[in-house]
């Protein structure tokens, strides 16, 4: 959802109780399958830019969102079961050095399992990993690009797709988190990977860009009708060799939004 009036600022605070498990059996030695059941609700949600006493109205997405497709504003329930397929080549899931991985989920709500409305979403994601060099394998370029399409029904404005609510919350640094959100989301990010000390590889850096949109539905917005950039620099400081473990620290710039980020592990 895209609305500039404050920036894009529409702060809200909510308790949500999350229960997402996935089993999944080996195929081949790369391939994986498997169902999962999914369970999310959203609840005690205040809306803080919302304002409708006194016969006044000052709205926002999440209101708007929530009154067109029939959801309550304060609380709401997601609950289904999914499909998932994951192909994964590479050499460490904390830092990789090579391979691919790619990941297919379709996860369909039903009001039979507790959902206030039916609705299905499919997850696409793809990672690879390209090395610059065969003596430092810490020397590479990193692209990431994952999209999310809600195909039928409705879905719960807070379930929908938002910049760095992927599984790491680590999408698009830049921005604030839950900026840019839509029916329909595509992310990308490619990033630069090098060693700044040769000798122990204790430190690294990387160069980053990426690039968010969304769609909104109710707003005859389209996927692809806006493009939001974002770039940055970061450093990295190796405290695990043997389990290659990362402490990173970020510092990035959007379209009028500027961010620190601070996490253990890579950023994907």
């Amino acid at each position: 959802m895209i609305d500039d009036k404050l920036n894009g600022k529409y702060p809200m605070k909510y308790d949500w109780f999350k229960f997402h498990e996935i089993c999944s059996r080996k195929i081949t030695s790369n391939f994986y399958a498997g169902l999962g059941f999914h369970f999310d609700y959203h609840f005690a949600i205040k809306d803080e830019s919302l304002h409708t006493d006194s016969g006044i109205l000052y709205t926002t997405p999440h209101y708007s969102y929530s009154l067109a497709n029939g959801f309550d504003d304060e609380e709401y329930i997601s609950s289904g079961i999914s499909a998932n397929f994951v192909y994964d080549t590479r050499d460490d899931i904390v830092n990789p050095y090579k391979g691919y991985y790619v990941n297919l989920n379709y996860r369909t709500n039903f009001k039979w399992l507790g959902s206030n409305q039916n609705g299905s979403l499919l997850w696409t994601e793809f990672r690879t990993y390209i090395g610059l060099s065969k003596k430092m394998p810490r020397h590479l370029v990193a692209f990431w690009t994952f999209g999310s399409f809600q195909v039928s029904g409705k879905v719960p404005y807070l379930d929908l797709m938002a910049n760095a609510f992927d599984q790491g919350n680590s999408s698009g640094r830049g921005y604030n988190q839950g900026r840019w959100r839509g029916q329909d989301f595509v992310y990308g990010e490619a990033e630069y990977r090098f060693p700044i000390s040769q000798c122990s590889q204790i430190l690294g850096g990387v160069v980053f860009v990426n690039c968010t949109t969304a769609s909104d539905r109710d707003q005859h917005v389209p996927l692809f009708g806006y493009l939001k950039p974002a770039g940055g620099i970061g450093l990295r400081i190796m405290v695990m060799k043997e389990g290659r473990t990362n402490i990173s620290m970020d510092y990035a710039i959007g379209d009028g939004s500027k961010g620190f980020y601070f996490q253990v592990a890579e950023i994907f």
